[in-house]
């Protein structure tokens, strides 16, 4: 339709052309003719002109896909503008929060009448973290289980079993006392070996080993300071993160 209008015009423009030359020959040979008979052929020509990219400009409009057309009046998502990862973290969905409470809830149940105060049991972020001291955990410098800390992590193993959506992160900690010793020559050496024993047995207790990953941190993440006894008490620990895996 646009294509037929567009010859029509240039039809147009072509008669207009041949009357505005018969009007000059008009004025030539009859000189007593109104001398407004070019104005008006230019402007007659003027118009179509007009009119003539008008409609061009109206079907090359027309060509755009209506849907890239809105597209383009869409504003740009988030993702387009914000480079990944540059968003703050947000908070975790409300049905997720819930489950970290009543996790906890069932972990801090399991822990009484064990008898036992070197321990804590935290929210933090998207996880919930028990915190094990060594004062009932481990001798000072190995990585063997104490009796006090077995009975516990038995009770904590069933907790676990009880909701496969968490991940389980076991993390070992030292101070910064310097240890070399043929079993640990570092403090990694013995942090990691700690993390891992507690992963064992709570596998021993039938957890998932494909739920269960090990970290071992030795000074390095220290929770209070060094310079103090009972600093260093507090940094020589071990940490079970239950991590929420929102997929579920």
């Amino acid at each position: 339709m646009m294509t037929a209008g567009i010859r029509h015009l240039r039809s147009e423009l072509e008669i207009s052309e041949r009357k505005r030359l018969r009007l000059q020959r008009i004025k030539l040979f009859e000189p007593g003719e109104s001398e407004d008979f070019n104005l008006w052929a230019m402007l007659d020509l003027m118009t179509l002109i007009l009119a003539f990219f008008v409609i061009l400009y109206s079907n090359s409009l027309s060509e755009i896909n209506p849907d890239q057309s809105q597209q383009n009046l869409s504003p740009p998502a988030i993702a387009d503008v914000i480079p990944p990862g540059s968003l703050p973290n947000t908070r975790l969905p409300e049905r997720a929060e819930n489950d970290l409470l009543i996790m906890q809830k069932r972990m801090t149940q399991a822990m009484k009448g064990m008898n036992i105060s070197d321990y804590s049991i935290k929210i933090k972020k998207d996880r919930i973290m028990l915190v094990i001291g060594e004062k009932i955990s481990f001798t000072e410098g190995k990585a063997d289980l104490l009796d006090p800390i077995k009975e516990p992590l038995k009770k904590m193993a069933k907790v676990f079993n009880t909701d496969y959506t968490y991940r389980i992160v076991v993390s070992g900690h030292t101070d910064d006392t310097p240890i070399h010793t043929e079993e640990f020559p570092s403090n990694w050496e013995l942090s990691v070996a700690r993390a891992l024993t507690v992963a064992k047995y709570l596998m021993s207790r039938q957890v998932d080993p494909e739920r269960i990953a090990i970290e071992g941190f030795g000074q390095y993440r220290p929770v209070a300071d060094n310079y103090f006894y009972k600093g260093r008490q507090a940094n020589r620990r071990v940490e079970i993160s239950l991590i929420k895996d929102l997929r579920y």
